[in-house]
């Protein structure tokens, strides 16, 4: 019987059990690509990674499954890949760069490292597309069970950088904290959002040094609730920037509601209106191994 190891990693934080967890195959080429799919429904996380040695260029391919899909690029399965990998070079300091191959293109990672290890991964988001403006407002509340007067007055929007969102703003976090997301209304909404995922957030956080507070809905990955959404929140820190609502290099929280609480590092590079870099850095931690039969 063949057999493929995997790594279980928590990312986006730097405490054990907290953060999203992440399984990580680190040679894909012992496995039938048909088989996937199917590995990462048995795991069950949020997402799954199918990792490849390093090619003539130099980069990383690697593949992104969800329970239920293949994705184009995510967040926390490249922060945590680049985690993973940069244990392979235990004599680098300063800044490890790495290139991972996805099914969206080369995505950029900066890895920083000190003498006592890595210290933050940075991933560089491809530009955003804002999309549609959502004017369902009661609608859109009650998906949430809240009242439309717990919305923000800003849009709610679809933003991608690589993966979209409906970014819906609430007012505070008794809001975030008070969502039951229903189904039954996201069935009547899964064709008028083009059955994208779902991004709440508030402009306040928990924390001292919070900035943001938000929780992900995808039912259609097969993930009810994420607990820490890279791909989410590039395209958060977008929408902040284009109407105006906070800028600067921002600290966002997730997952608390969870009991799994995740940090994450935005930061929008742009020159006047335009922006011109979308990045997304976090920790992780490496929590343990296994072995999958083939």
């Amino acid at each position: 019987m063949k057999e493929s190891v995997y790594h279980l990693l928590d990312v986006f934080t730097n405490q054990r059990f907290g953060g999203n967890q992440l399984a990580i195959f680190e040679d894909a080429t012992e496995i039938p690509t048909e088989l996937f799919q199917n590995i990462a429904r048995e795991l069950n996380l949020s997402e799954t990674v199918f990792l490849y040695p390093k090619n003539d260029q130099g980069h990383y391919p690697m593949r992104i499954f969800t329970p239920v899909k293949e994705l184009p690029t995510a967040g926390h399965p490249t922060i945590g890949t680049a985690y993973f990998l940069a244990q392979k070079y235990p004599q680098q300091i300063g800044q490890l760069e790495l290139i991972m191959s996805q099914k969206i293109g080369e995505i950029t990672v900066k890895v920083d490292i000190s003498s006592s290890g890595v210290t933050m991964a940075t991933m560089y988001q491809i530009d955003p597309i804002f999309g549609k403006v959502f004017d369902n407002r009661h609608q859109i509340a009650d998906l949430l069970s809240l009242k439309e007067s717990d919305l923000l007055a800003y849009p709610i929007q679809e933003v991608s950088c690589g993966v979209p969102y409906i970014i819906i703003p609430v007012k505070t976090i008794k809001n975030i904290e008070n969502i039951i997301f229903r189904t039954d209304i996201w069935e009547q909404l899964k064709p008028l959002f083009n059955e994208n995922s779902v991004y709440v957030f508030t402009p306040h956080g928990t924390l001292p040094n919070g900035d943001l507070h938000g929780r992900m809905f995808a039912p259609e990955l097969g993930v009810n609730e994420d607990p820490a959404t890279g791909s989410a929140n590039g395209p958060l820190g977008c929408y902040l920037f284009k109407h105006n609502i906070k800028k600067g290099p921002l600290i966002s929280e997730q997952g608390f509601e969870m009991g799994r609480p995740s940090i994450l590092h935005i930061h929008i590079e742009n020159e006047g209106d335009k922006i011109t870099a979308v990045k997304i850095g976090g920790q992780a931690i490496i929590v343990g191994r296994g072995t999958f039969f083939l």
